[in-house]
């Protein structure tokens, strides 16, 4: 009794003196290890660059990667440039807002909701099915429902939800140190033997970086930055965060660069230039694991058959914490119900926030397995739609960081080139709306639905603050963390 009326009074004190917020003191290293978990580096590494290989520009794939790199590069210096002059929480949400007007960033905000839930359940899903490979090619044991997996790590991941994040970080930085441990034992072993036919540079000619779908690639490539903005988001659950958060944002979308794509080419030598085509096409979903087993050992592969889950779980944990951010932020904003903006008394955590989150991830994964969505495909449904979500904020937040630099910082060569920028992430969105099924394995009526229930969420955020302007100027004013 007594410390749950203590709770109480302190979070009656804290309303009463108007700290609602959040806080926290992670350094640059917890916070990059928190942004690039939600990557899933063994998901990518086993199920992703074999993929967008064969569906991309083939050997040219880790020039690609780099050259996205830089791309998304450019849109973190306006991302830093902006939220330097604004120094308010709020990820892409309070960006947009705060470039394009209170419309957009409502929609920024919905369009976050419906990409990190996406990817969390698409996750769950994931991480179901790998436990089942666990226990079948490890253990010799039976095929087991992807639910138990995926209902496992929910709850742990809620529990840790509740907590300050500094807690999660610290898991996050165990789980994420083996998956990169255990790449770049798979990459050295690789450049170490010569690959299959010697170490070859064919994936930086230029013919090889043109080939096959270019435009494919790039919409690969770009989605592999997914989640880089969440730096801002965590504003103020950092140590110094004029400081931290430009380093930490520099460094998650430099290290993906970098690892992806250092990654994609050990990938390929490791078949030979000549093969790796052939590999991919006939064999894509077991290539890189076989790839680990050959020049590793099978240690290594049973170790990256296990970091399949836990690389699942850290990307769960991630995609948690954003998406809980998000929802407490429109929770502060007054645009959901203002007790999701309060921070635990205790913990400052978004736990009401996390709660939520939760509560309807269990819903949906109860819904998708009594539904009997075939497995298979669920993973691929469900990443395509976070993929493309991705895809229509990181549009917003280039326009939006244009027109501020422009507007409000006169900063007219980075306010052009940020211009530019948008223009070549635009095109790829368009291409992608054109390619969903492709994105997302969704073909026919499915697709055209999905796709159209994506934009009609995104876009009910303007008309609710249309809606707001009229009935409660009040939360109006608010939106966007301002």
């Amino acid at each position: 009794m007594n410390v749950g009326s203590t709770s109480l009074g302190e979070e009656s004190r804290r309303l009463a003196a108007g700290d609602t917020g959040l806080h926290g003191n992670m350094n640059v290293l917890e916070v990059m290890f928190t942004v690039i978990a939600y990557n899933g580096p063994a998901v990518v590494f086993m199920g992703f660059i074999p993929v967008a290989i064969l569906m991309g520009n083939g050997l040219g794939t880790p020039a690609l990667f780099l050259a996205a790199g830089l791309l998304v590069m450019l849109v973190a210096s306006g991302l830093m440039k902006v939220s330097s002059a604004l120094k308010r929480p709020g990820g892409f949400y309070a960006i947009i807002t705060a470039g394009l007007g209170r419309g957009p960033g409502l929609a920024a905000g919905f369009a976050a909701i419906v990409t990190y839930f996406a990817a969390l359940i698409s996750v769950y899903a994931l991480s179901g099915i790998a436990l089942s490979d666990i226990v079948t090619t490890l253990f010799h044991g039976p095929e087991l429902p992807w639910p138990i997996g995926g209902l496992t790590i929910l709850t742990v991941v809620t529990v840790l939800g509740h907590y300050n994040i500094a807690f999660s970080a610290k898991a996050l930085v165990i789980f994420l140190g083996l998956e990169m441990l255990l790449i770049a034992t798979y990459v050295a072993a690789v450049l170490i033997r010569g690959g299959a036919d010697g170490i070859g540079f064919e994936s930086f000619d230029s013919a090889n970086i043109f080939s096959g779908s270019l435009a494919i690639g790039a919409l690969f490539a770009v989605g592999l930055f997914g989640g880089f903005e969440a730096t801002v988001i965590f504003r103020d659950e950092v140590k110094d965060p004029d400081r931290t958060i430009p380093r930490a944002t520099y460094g998650v979308v430099a290290t993906i660069a970098l690892m992806y794509a250092v990654t994609a080419f050990a990938f390929i030598n490791a078949y030979g230039a000549n093969t790796v085509m052939d590999v991919v096409t006939n064999d894509g979903v077991t290539a890189a694991g076989q790839s680990v087993r050959e020049y590793v050992g099978d240690f290594a592969y049973a170790a990256a058959t296990v970091l399949l889950f836990t690389s699942g779980f850290a990307l769960c944990l991630a995609s948690h914490n954003i998406l809980a951010r998000y929802v407490f932020n429109l929770g502060a904003d007054g645009v959901l119900p203002s007790k999701l903006g309060v921070s635990h008394p205790r913990h400052v955590s978004p736990h009401r926030a996390s709660l939520l989150v939760g509560i309807a991830a269990l819903i949906v994964v109860v819904i998708l397995f009594v539904t009997q969505v075939p497995r298979a495909g669920l993973y691929g449904y469900l990443a395509g739609i976070y993929s493309y979500g991705m895809l229509i904020m990181i549009t917003l937040v280039s326009l939006a960081i244009s027109v501020f630099l422009f507007r409000n910082l006169r900063k007219t060569v980075h306010a052009v080139a940020m211009l530019a920028a948008f223009v070549v992430i635009a095109s790829i969105l368009v291409f992608a709306s054109f390619n969903f099924d492709v994105l997302s394995g969704m073909t026919g009526a499915l697709g055209v639905t999905v796709l159209a229930l994506i934009w009609l969420f995104v876009l009910s955020g303007t008309l609710i603050a249309a809606r707001l302007k009229r009935t409660k100027p009040e939360v109006y004013a608010r939106i966007g963390r301002q």
